[in-house]
């Protein structure tokens, strides 16, 4: 096995050849949860196909959609929930399709309507605990226009506090306060222009 690594600027990057079995990887992940001082932790892959088949055998997959979604001044369509801001999103039911998906989600979580796909999919991908078993999380996000100029409503019973328009300003201001995948997908989909 040849699992090399290296810490830069308080991230950890590991190469793996694609022959490192299951138990190998947990374990690697379980060290690198309980480490504080590694910032995030990079996997290089030799065989990308065999070692993220390796990777998703250790979760439970779940997919969900959810939406980037601007109103005609350009602004940002956000959530608050769990003390991180984060974008309206939500699971994909059985059969249904993914773009589906993001709009019914968008429309239960912040109450907006109007709403069109112009843009995606982009997949973020997040792993967190869920009772006795471990979750990899493939989210499928959508830009989307907005057409309605009602004030979001949080969806309060998912736990969503806040439900608001943000521009770019705004969003800049936040990032800080969300989950490292929406930050970086919105500096690449959102910010950049």
């Amino acid at each position: 096995m040849d699992v090399k690594g290296s810490i830069q600027g308080g991230d950890l990057i590991l190469r793996l050849n694609g022959t490192e079995p299951a138990s190998v990887i947990q374990q690697l992940l379980v060290a690198f949860d309980t480490n504080k001082m590694v910032g995030e932790l990079y996997f290089q892959c030799v065989d990308l196909n065999t070692s993220w088949k390796t990777f998703c055998s250790l979760y439970t997959i779940l997919e969900a959609a959810g939406g980037i979604v601007l109103n005609s001044q350009s602004d940002l369509l956000m959530i608050f929930r769990n003390g991180k801001w984060d974008l309206p999103k939500g699971k994909i039911e059985t059969g249904e399709e993914k773009e589906t998906a993001a709009i019914r989600e968008v429309y239960e979580e912040c109450g907006v309507a109007k709403l069109r796909i112009t843009d995606g999919p982009y997949t973020t991908y997040h792993v967190y605990p869920y009772y006795d078993q471990q979750v990899l999380k493939y989210t499928y996000w959508y830009k989307m226009s907005c057409g309605d100029d009602a004030s979001p409503i949080p969806q309060l019973e998912e736990g969503i506090t806040e439900a608001k328009w943000l521009n770019y300003e705004e969003v800049e201001n936040v990032l800080g306060k969300a989950y490292i995948s929406i930050a970086q997908l919105l500096k690449k989909n959102y910010l950049a222009g």
